[in-house]
C-alpha cells in the first residue's frame, strides 16, 4: 500500500487474520482525493494486504477534499478481540463536545469490512460517552465476546424517572447480532448505581483490548 499514512493516526499490532500472527494496522489516504472516498483502513498480514474505505463527511451536501479535512478522525482507537481466534479493528469516526463515534471493522469471508450492528444501530456505528443530564453510553466486552453496550438516558424532562439498558452482541461474519438484552427504571441514584456496578464508567472496550490506538 503507497498511500501515505494518515497524520496522527497510529499504527496498531494484532492477529486479524487469526494465523497466530500479529498484522499491521494503519488508517491512509489519497491526498487528492476527497474525504468521502480517500481514507482507507489498511490491514497487512504475512500473506497479502486487506484494504477498505472509510467514508468521512462533513455535511451531507460538504464532500471536502482531504487537504480541508480539519477533523482528526478517522483514527484508530484500538484493536479489540471479539471472536475466538481473531482480532476487530474499532475505528473512530465522529466526535462532539461529549460524544465519540466509532465503527468496527474485521476480516469476513475473506474481505475487510464494516461491521454490522442488528439490530441497526446508528450508521452500525456505537456513539459512547454523553452527559450526565442527558444519558451516557459506553462499551465493555469479553476476550471472544460478547460486546457489551450500557447506556443511560431520563425518561421525563425533569430527570427524576431515569432508564438503563444492558445489551448483548456476538460477532457472527461481518454482523454482531443482539442476543441479550435488559432495561432497568428507576429514580436517577438507583440507575446511576445500577449502571456504574454494571461497569459504565470503565474505558471503552474494557476487557477486550489488545492494542489501544489513540484515545477517544
Amino acid at each position: 500500500m503507497r498511500l501515505p499514512l494518515r497524520p496522527g493516526g497510529s499504527p496498531l499490532q494484532a492477529d486479524v487474520d487469526g494465523d497466530g500472527r500479529r498484522d499491521r494496522v494503519t488508517v491512509r489516504y489519497a491526498p487528492h482525493a476527497r474525504v468521502s472516498c480517500g481514507f482507507v483502513l489498511v490491514v497487512k498480514t504475512a500473506s497479502r494486504v486487506f484494504a477498505v474505505r472509510v467514508p468521512e463527511w462533513y455535511k451531507p451536501s460538504q464532500d471536502l477534499r482531504i487537504r480541508d479535512w480539519p477533523f482528526p478522525e478517522p483514527y484508530l482507537a484500538a484493536a479489540v478481540k471479539l471472536g475466538a481466534d481473531r482480532s476487530q479493528i474499532v475505528v473512530a469516526r465522529w466526535h462532539g463536545a461529549a460524544v465519540a463515534q466509532v465503527n468496527l471493522y474485521g476480516l469476513a469471508d475473506g474481505k475487510l469490512a464494516l461491521l454490522r450492528f442488528h439490530p441497526l444501530a446508528y450508521r452500525n456505528r456505537l456513539i459512547l460517552f454523553g452527559t450526565v443530564g442527558t444519558g451516557v453510553t459506553s462499551a465493555r466486552c469479553v476476550t471472544g465476546g460478547p460486546l457489551t453496550v450500557i447506556g443511560t438516558w431520563p425518561k421525563d424532562p425533569n430527570g427524576a424517572r431515569w432508564s438503563v439498558r444492558r445489551s448483548e452482541y456476538r460477532l457472527t461474519g461481518d454482523s454482531l447480532w443482539r442476543t441479550r438484552a435488559r432495561r432497568v427504571d428507576g429514580s436517577r441514584l438507583e440507575i446511576d448505581t445500577l449502571a456504574r456496578r454494571w461497569g459504565i464508567d470503565a474505558a471503552p472496550f474494557t476487557g477486550c483490548v489488545v492494542a489501544r490506538g489513540r484515545r477517544l
